[in-house]
């Protein structure tokens, strides 16, 4: 399954629980995004759709239409307008929703910059990590990639295998005085696209390309990103 048709079947039937599409959906936090939000609005849709028919609606028209040269004539018009008027505002709701989603899928796939900061927010929870890594624990991982270390500018808290962008990469976490900062070790055919900077209102981020994979690095909007990012430059190899 490939991108396209992953997001071709989820926008034809979001309720969709195929594993095949889930398993796909799973190996990216953007799908996994993607998956909530259009499961959601197909809800809000079916409880939008589900209007109750009012008691006695067959006589309050059979009624309506005997008192039709009646004064009340106006009234009933009145209502009548206010019902057509909800039915046309729902109607145009999904037909906005409709262009909006057929935006998205024919959409550009993220750059390597909203994916990184799209990553870190998935796992949020990697900056409040506690372990502890040496460097033979993250060289031990990074030589399956083909890289390795000689040092890093904090003590490591986190260094887990993640899936970026499609490519297996490294995902680290380690202390700095402007708190944590997240790399990712990506081996690659520099063919991502997007800027080399990139940044958010809480976080910024650097691309370094050589020629065997990237590195990015994230680390909150104050800190001193090209500092840290060339301690990391000078740092890694490439095997």
């Amino acid at each position: 399954m490939d991108e396209l048709e992953f997001r071709r079947r989820l926008f034809a039937q979001p309720a969709d629980k195929d594993e095949e599409l889930l398993e796909f959906a799973k190996q990216s936090p953007e799908r996994m995004a993607l998956v909530k939000e259009l499961r959601d609005f197909d809800k809000q849709l079916h409880q939008a759709m589900d209007v109750d028919v009012p008691d006695n609606l067959a006589d309050k028209i059979i009624l309506q239409q005997a008192m039709s040269e009646q004064p009340d004539k106006i009234k009933a018009l009145s209502s009548q307008r206010k019902r057509k008027s909800w039915y046309l505002t729902l109607v145009a709701s999904v037909a906005i929703a409709f262009s909006v989603f057929t935006y998205q899928l024919v959409a550009p796939p993220l750059s390597i910059g909203e994916h990184a900061l799209a990553h870190v927010y998935h796992e949020i929870d990697s900056l409040e990590s506690t372990q502890q890594y040496t460097m033979a624990d993250v060289n031990a991982q990074l030589a399956k990639l083909g890289s390795k270390m000689t040092a890093l500018p904090g003590e490591v808290k986190y260094a887990r295998f993640c899936n970026f962008k499609g490519q297996r990469g490294l995902h680290l976490v380690f202390a700095s005085a402007y708190g944590p900062m997240t790399v990712f070790i990506v081996p690659s055919e520099n063919d991502y696209l997007g800027s080399d900077y990139f940044t958010d209102e809480h976080f910024a981020g650097r691309v370094s390309r050589f020629p065997k994979g990237d590195a990015i690095l994230v680390a909150s909007a104050q800190a001193p990103l090209d500092e840290y990012q060339n301690r990391l430059n000078e740092s890694i190899q490439w095997l």
